[in-house]
């Protein structure tokens, strides 16, 4: 402010006062003006420097033509008679006289015969001026005289003429700008300069300043008209400055309110927001992993480019709904983002005519929980329910065999004393068959209720296959579904198990059985038995833990199992086909009892008319696969030695690997995560690595390989993993790992790896 009280304006910059309205560069008035005459005079100047010059060297040229022609006259009339005479020494002096002048660069005399009695030519300039006259006497001609002069002095002349020229003009030029400048500062830039100094007061606020150093009419006219400008802008300032007080208050409270908003819409964890009638995203806020598209790519777009068509088709009912009752309108939706479904909760509400606004909160852990609740909850309800008619199915089973016994028994003691042609020995074999029938449906419930089996022996269950593929059961059921065919696929290193060979072979038998039941014409059946490692829990129909199993798989191309009936496929007596028939709806119940008792689990995958796959986890035994191999299998496989790192996040697995490869004689260690092998290799290098590809927590198997190799270029490692050959386990073997062995491995298996590995890298 200055002393008046008025706000005084900054000074323009230097910056300022070039640049004009618009983008247009301003310029000086005094210098256009003296640019203007300026080349006014120079055009005036040149155009007659260059008559004059053009007259000059015109007159020049003739004077040149006009000496050519004399010297023709004089020597013609000067050599008449020393060549009538015959004067050689005459004309010889005439001849030098005359190309004693410079401008001479040619002359030729000869008589009239064409004798040559003087001839001279000197290294001169191309451009010139030749003559050629008769010498006569006495009115008849008899010889012939020939010259040429130089133009080179000519063009001297010009040279010095036009640098005259040149010189004389870049003289007036000074003076003209000398004097311009000094005219135009007298008559325009002194009183410009006073204006403008009178303009900068008033910029500053000095609207009482007065040109009175302004005495040119037109200047003082504009100083007026600036200084009535000057009063209308304080007057406008004054109310500006009112305005402007006014409305810093307005947009303090503004602030205050919008961080308040912000805040309270930043505590807020869900999405917010808003669209117009048409349906057009307006405004955006919240977690954009929870939309379908990048913010930047919603703003001003519809819907429908935003959303999936089912989805965007419920937002648009939901959003006409609550402009039209102004009502709150709850939804949920459900949207794949990056593979994953979630499930969200939208709340709509129109907020003015033309906008709504929206929050969405994501409930996908609420919506997984309780589906997990459910299926928990259905879990525990087919164990309750399989509990209690194991328990009553047992009491039946005890009763039951007190009542068959005799129908085993006495038929077969009658039999010993009937002869062989008595009519009753028919009627009696046919009690004796459906005793046993009888006895063997017991028999099941026995082992549905007994839940724990009383034998258990180390066996192979490939083993259990084939003796099974052999049996008369299986012809029976080859007789019965000649059109069924097998097909088998058993893993030529599949682990041993411990338990019970019977009721592992009526597992087999009865899955198999039911894939023959429910094929169709041309039916496929197919046994698959195979090593799997678990690294990680699995959901399904049976949650399974970690660690080695045996895999058997069974699947057919059947009629298949609908929805509501696979839930309850292991209740005992439950079946679709004909009791008594075709089944005692005791066979899936038994299946269940034995992988149970054997410690395992049992997935069920079927969808109607697509067919059936039966899965079975047995649990692996350690003490077969810590067993020696016969020594002619070793003798190749012993190592020497070498150092190897065995890199597991399961215990139990490191304690199997370091057990094996002590006994084949490397010197072995062993550490529970990537990032501990890393620092172990880093103070202490190894041979080889057997590293596991899936370790939680921390990095994987390939993140710890690459951190290693680039400590050590060219580390050697085995991969192990329980899974099958996935894109890390490639992208690790590129990066220079050997072998891939999957997990459950043999003792024989594992040694093969590690040996080949370390002579082939070593070679």
């Amino acid at each position: 402010m200055n002393p008046e009280g008025r706000s005084v304006a900054k000074p323009s910059s230097p910056d300022a006062n070039r640049r004009g309205f618009g983008s247009k560069r301003r310029r000086s008035i005094s210098i256009d003006l003296a640019i203007s005459l300026v080349m006014l005079v120079l055009m005036v100047e040149g155009v007659l420097l260059i008559l004059i010059y053009h007259r000059q060297a015109d007159y020049l040229y003739r004077q040149l033509q006009l000496k050519a022609d004399e010297y023709a006259v004089n020597l013609s009339e000067t050599l008449a008679v020393p060549i009538w005479d015959l004067d050689d020494e005459q004309i010889r002096r005439i001849g030098d006289g005359f190309v004693r002048n410079d401008i001479v660069t040619a002359i030729l005399i000869r008589d009239i015969d064409g004798n040559v009695y003087y001839e001279f030519r000197r290294d001169a300039s191309k451009n010139s001026i030749s003559r050629e006259v008769p010498i006569v006497y006495v009115g008849r001609p008899i010889g012939q005289v020939s010259f040429a002069l130089s133009l080179d002095a000519y063009r001297q002349d010009l040279t010095w003429l036009r640098n005259t020229a040149i010189l004389l003009m870049l003289v007036s030029l000074v003076v003209i700008v000398i004097a311009t400048g000094i005219v135009l500062r007298v008559l325009m830039r002194k009183p410009l300069a006073i204006l403008r100094r009178g303009l900068d007061q008033v910029a500053r606020g000095d609207y009482d300043y007065r040109f009175d150093e302004v005495h040119h009419d037109e200047l003082a006219d504009i100083a007026r008209r600036f200084s009535r400008m000057a009063e209308e802008i304080r007057k406008r300032e004054q109310s500006l400055q009112k305005e402007v007080a006014e409305r810093k208050r307005a947009e303090e409270k503004s602030r205050q309110s919008e961080a308040r908003t912000q805040a309270i819409l930043d505590a807020i964890p869900d999405m917010m927001f808003q669209f117009d009638r048409d349906g057009r995203f307006v405004d955006l806020r919240g977690n954009s992993e929870d939309l379908a598209a990048p913010p930047d790519q919603c703003i001003g777009r519809n819907i429908e480019h935003v959303m999936p068509g089912h989805i965007s088709r419920v937002f648009r009912k939901q959003l006409a709904r609550t402009f039209e009752t102004r009502g709150l309108m709850v939804f949920e939706y459900d949207l794949l983002i990056a593979n994953v479904v979630r499930y969200y909760e939208c709340r709509l509400v129109a907020v003015s005519d033309d906008l709504a606004l929206g929050m969405v909160r994501n409930i996908s852990e609420r919506v997984t929980a309780a589906v997990e609740k459910k299926r928990l909850l259905d879990q525990l309800q087919r164990a309750q329910k399989m509990e209690a008619i194991g328990m009553l199915a047992g009491g039946v089973a005890h009763d039951l065999n007190n009542v068959l016994s005799g129908l085993v028994s006495y038929p077969e003691l009658i039999l010993m004393d009937l002869p062989e042609e008595s009519p009753l020995r028919k009627p009696i074999l046919t009690i004796q068959r459906s005793g046993e029938r009888a006895a063997n449906i017991v028999q099941d419930l026995l082992t549905l209720a007994r839940r724990g089996v009383s034998v258990a022996e180390v066996i192979n269950l490939n083993q259990v296959i084939r003796e099974y593929l052999k049996s008369p059961e299986y012809d029976n059921l080859r007789n019965h579904y000649p059109d069924a065919q097998l097909e088998t696929a058993l893993a030529d290193d599949l682990l041993d198990i411990s338990g019970s060979p019977v009721h592992l072979a009526k597992t087999v038998m009865n899955l198999i059985t039911n894939a023959a039941e429910a094929t169709m014409h041309d039916g496929r059946i197919r046994i698959e038995t195979e090593n799997r490692y678990i690294d990680s829990p699995i959901k399904g129909y049976d949650d399974i833990e970690e660690g080695d199993f045996v895999v058997l798989t069974v699947t057919d191309n059947g009629i298949g199992i609908s929805p509501e009936d696979i839930d309850r496929i292991f209740e005992p007596f439950y079946t679709k086909k004909v009791m008594g028939r075709s089944g005692t709806g005791l066979g899936m119940a038994v299946v269940w009892g034995t992988v149970k008792d054997h410690r395992g689990y049992i997935d069920i995958q079927s969808e109607p008319e697509q067919g059936t796959r039966a899965v079975i986890y047995l649990p692996s035994t350690k003490e077969h696969r810590m067993q020696t191999p016969t020594p002619e299998i070793l003798d190749n496989l012993i190592g020497d030695g070498e150092r190897i790192l065995v890199v597991d996040d399961v215990k139990e697995q490191r304690e199997i690997a370091t057990g094996m490869l002590t006994r084949l004689g490397y010197d072995v260690a062993s550490v529970s995560s990537g990032e501990a092998a890393v620092d172990y290799v880093r103070q202490h290098p190894v041979d080889l690595l057997v590293l596991d590809m899936i370790m939680d927590p921390g990095i994987d198997g390939l993140e710890t390989y690459r951190r290693i190799i680039n400590i050590h270029p060219g580390q050697r490692a085995v991969i192990t993993s329980g899974f099958s050959e996935s894109d890390r386990v490639h992208a690790a073997r590129k990066l220079g790992a050997g072998i891939y062995v999957k997990k459950p491995y043999r003792l024989e298996t594992i040694a093969r790896a590690v040996r080949d590995v370390l002579s082939r890298d070593g070679e």
